[in-house]
């Protein structure tokens, strides 16, 4: 593609081989597939010691923790409009990444009563409130703290927050998670709820027989209800409810490393196994480690992760200014304060490092906990492109088009790595789907290769690429139903293109229905074609 190799690795491969001519052409297979064993594994973790960076990284130069639409290749014109998410966890809170600019929150229904009432004020920060607001803010935040760095894929989607629990104890057994959704199956209408988040676990594993919990999820999935649970964390052979529900998705977790090269994903430590009647559990896998989540405002984290943030970024006589103060002195030890300003620095850093602070107000977390989120947020995708998919067409869309892990069993992963790109593009050719009967970009047989682009209002739509030298005339597209464009073209020569569209002679965008692409230096992306 780019023929040039990467300075960053060119050095790597002086270092480790000193006669090698940089002007020698490597085969990028044999690069990136050993490139962990080029640097060993010690290699690696210095790098990481060095940059003091808390989620793995491959360069000096590429430092970043992946936004969750990019780690997952998202299809960045559906966000999830009007379609309501019902959330069951142990608290939340109205976080900014909900309600700025405008709150998105329907209602907040505390289930922990024996009889579920709305409590619209709930903006006190407690313990229970960490975990609900993770998981919303991995769905549907809005990135609204982080410039919308940190947001997530259906951040304009509607919220319905349901708190689950007892007032008894901090365990969340099978009948509390049963009387929360019971709530949901009797008000999915009022609150119009299509989806569905369960990133809890309840009593035991199950037998293979249903229980209440388990039935319950049946009826909802046979009232309209998609239901996406998360598969827990254990890395045992073992499901529980509401997990183990046949007609529920099942999320386990994926571990991608923070990387985009599907070479270096492997499998997070997620439970597996059979659940009612059988059936194979978890269905798909998602990314379960590395994924940013807001932090709770008000509490002792959220202000040392600002503190710490403002310290790093300090200048040297802001720093050494700010440690003669009394807050340095309750936030550090004495011996510490003694030290030179490049070792307070280090102790700084290596603080961030450990909570994960990737941004003053966001860490990074892990666990299927977050993975069963990011799951919903592709639904919810799915259902703003076709509203009328059934809870059955969304479940069968997303193991259809799930991408398997290699060399890992069928029975951990199930159907392998959701695809948020061709998830999304199967609904808009479902029944009732603006591209029904329309095959996906780009579409490629042994005579020709045909590119489609959906992008209503465009007046003019260009295919751009290696193979026409990205001249615009060579590429023109036609329109040929209401927003959808389409070139034909004969068939490539073998080897990976590159290829970009540009609409109305002014914007460049990447083929959001190929999830294969690659950054192209500009904060965007080139879409991938190869032809064997």
């Amino acid at each position: 593609m780019n023929r040039g190799l990467e300075p960053r690795l060119a050095c790597l491969l002086q270092a480790r081989h000193p006669h090698w001519d940089a002007a020698q052409d490597i085969c990028p297979d044999c690069l990136y597939t050993n490139i962990l064993a080029l640097q060993g594994r010690r290699s690696q973790a210095s790098l990481h010691g060095e940059l003091e960076l808390s989620y793995p990284v491959y360069a000096h130069d590429d430092t970043r923790l992946l936004p969750t639409p990019v780690r997952l290749r998202a299809n960045p014109h559906y966000t999830g409009r009007g379609v309501t998410l019902a959330f069951l966890d142990s608290g939340f809170y109205p976080h900014p990444d909900l309600v700025e600019p405008s709150s998105r929150i329907k209602a907040h229904i505390d289930a922990t009563l024996a009889e579920p009432v709305e409590k619209p004020h709930f903006k006190r920060a407690e313990a229970t409130s960490w975990h609900g607001l993770m998981t919303t803010g991995v769905a549907v935040g809005s990135g609204h703290q982080s410039e919308r760095t940190f947001r997530g894929l259906a951040w304009q989607s509607s919220l319905v927050l349901v708190k689950t629990g007892n007032r008894r104890t901090r365990r969340i057994p099978d009948r509390d998670i049963l009387r929360a959704l019971r709530w949901v199956v009797d008000h999915h209408d009022k609150y119009d709820i299509r989806v569905v988040n369960i990133s809890l676990g309840g009593d035991v594993p199950t037998t293979g027989a249903p229980t209440p919990l388990d039935t319950l999820v049946e009826e909802a999935v046979a009232a309209g209800l998609v239901i996406v649970a998360a598969a827990g964390n254990g890395g045992v052979n073992h499901v529980i409810p509401p997990a183990s529900a046949p007609s529920a998705i099942t999320v386990g977790g994926l571990d991608d490393q923070n990387s985009l090269d599907p070479r270096f994903h492997r499998m997070w430590r997620s439970s597996y196994g059979h659940g009612v009647n059988g059936v194979l559990k978890p269905e798909v896998i998602a990314p379960a480690i590395w994924v940013a989540a807001p932090i709770l405002p008000h509490t002792w984290v959220h202000n040392e992760a600002i503190t710490l943030w403002r310290l790093d970024k300090a200048s040297d006589r802001d720093l050494a200014r700010f440690l003669k103060t009394n807050l340095a002195e309750a936030r550090f030890k004495k011996e510490t304060l003694r030290r030179p300003l490049p070792e307070i620095r280090h102790v700084i850093r290596r603080r961030i490092m450990e909570q994960k602070y990737v941004h003053p107000h966001y860490q990074h977390v892990d666990g299927t906990s977050m993975a069963a989120p990011i799951v919903t947020s592709i639904v919810a995708q799915m259902l703003e492109a076709n509203p009328a998919l059934t809870p059955a067409e969304v479940k069968e869309i997303l193991t259809r088009t799930a991408q398997p892990l290699r060399y890992v069993p069928q029975t951990e992963q199930g159907h392998g790595v959701v695809s948020a790109a061709l998830a999304v593009a199967a609904a808009l050719r479902g029944r009732g789907g603006v591209l029904a009967g329309l095959p996906v970009s780009p579409r490629v047989t042994p005579e020709t290769v045909t590119f489609y682009c959906y992008a209503p209002g465009a007046q003019q739509m260009a295919l751009v690429g290696s193979f026409n030298g990205w001249q615009p005339p060579a590429g023109e597209m036609w329109e040929t139903r209401l927003g959808v464009w389409q070139i034909m073209l004969p068939a490539l020569p073998r080897g990976t293109h590159i290829y970009k569209f540009l609409v109305d002679g002014e914007r460049w965008v990447h083929d959001v229905e190929n999830p294969a692409r690659i950054e192209d230096g500009c904060g965007g992306f080139f879409s991938l074609l190869s032809v064997e």
